[in-house]
């Protein structure tokens, strides 16, 4: 019975120890945001063509995106500012409601690809450009765009000091309305987002933008955010 006894102590003093040393915490948010001004933008394209066979709409669409190619090399776009989102080819089908059975009809090959442009000021120019001529079976559109910048990581650093900042401030306020006295920083989490200013969605084809007027963008700014939690213990 002892013996029993014994082992039930033995296993309950972890427990017992780790209730003494529990920490008294203060737990504070912090909130900071900080607005940059963009200096690139980041334009999605889609490339598709399509034809009776794989292999065909295969070569149309490599026509197009060569066409596209020469005309950002035009432009003075670096390579590494071109990439490819995703690429594939896929069956068109036409549903026969006689023997309820689909039937290929041909295939679509579509490239999605974003391009970042660095020269703001001629940001509607470059959209307006940018395509190439569009037929029945194949074409390329603009399907969007959106600002960047490459200062971001900096303006995170910044809104993440600061977002530690206002934390400690607050900890140290209501310690001192609770009548106790912080020790150490006991623990830290962090989030942060970035928001972009919204942009329309485009999707233009190249004789529309022929008879269409300038294109206009407004740049706005972006705004990134980041909160904190912190544990103080007291």
């Amino acid at each position: 019975m002892k013996f029993k006894l014994a082992v039930f102590v033995l296993l309950l003093l972890p427990a017992l120890l780790q209730a003494e040393v529990e920490p008294h915490l203060i737990i504070v948010n912090g909130i900071a945001e900080k607005s940059i001004e963009p200096d690139m933008l980041v334009v999605r394209m889609e490339s598709w063509a399509k034809a009776s066979s794989a292999k065909k709409a295969q070569e149309l669409q490599a026509n197009q995106f060569a066409k596209v190619k020469a005309n950002l090399e035009k432009l003075k776009i670096k390579k590494e500012d071109v990439q490819t989102d995703s690429y594939d080819v896929s069956p068109e089908y036409f549903y026969d409601q006689k023997n309820q059975t689909n039937k290929i009809t041909g295939y679509r090959v579509n490239h999605s690809f974003s391009v970042i442009y660095r020269n703001l000021a001629t940001a509607g120019d470059f959209l307006d450009q940018v395509v190439t001529s569009s037929s029945d079976v194949s074409s390329v559109n603009v399907t969007g765009v959106n600002w960047d910048s490459d200062k971001k990581a900096e303006a995170e650093l910044s809104a993440l000091s600061d977002a530690v900042k206002s934390a400690k401030e607050r900890a140290t306020e209501l310690a001192k309305a609770a009548g106790v006295t912080i020790k150490a920083t006991h623990k830290i989490q962090n989030n942060t987002y970035s928001t972009p200013v919204a942009q329309p969605m485009f999707k233009r084809s190249d004789s529309l933008m022929r008879s269409a007027a300038p294109t206009e963008l407004s740049e706005g700014q972006i705004k990134v955010r980041v909160d904190v939690q912190m544990e103080f213990e007291i």
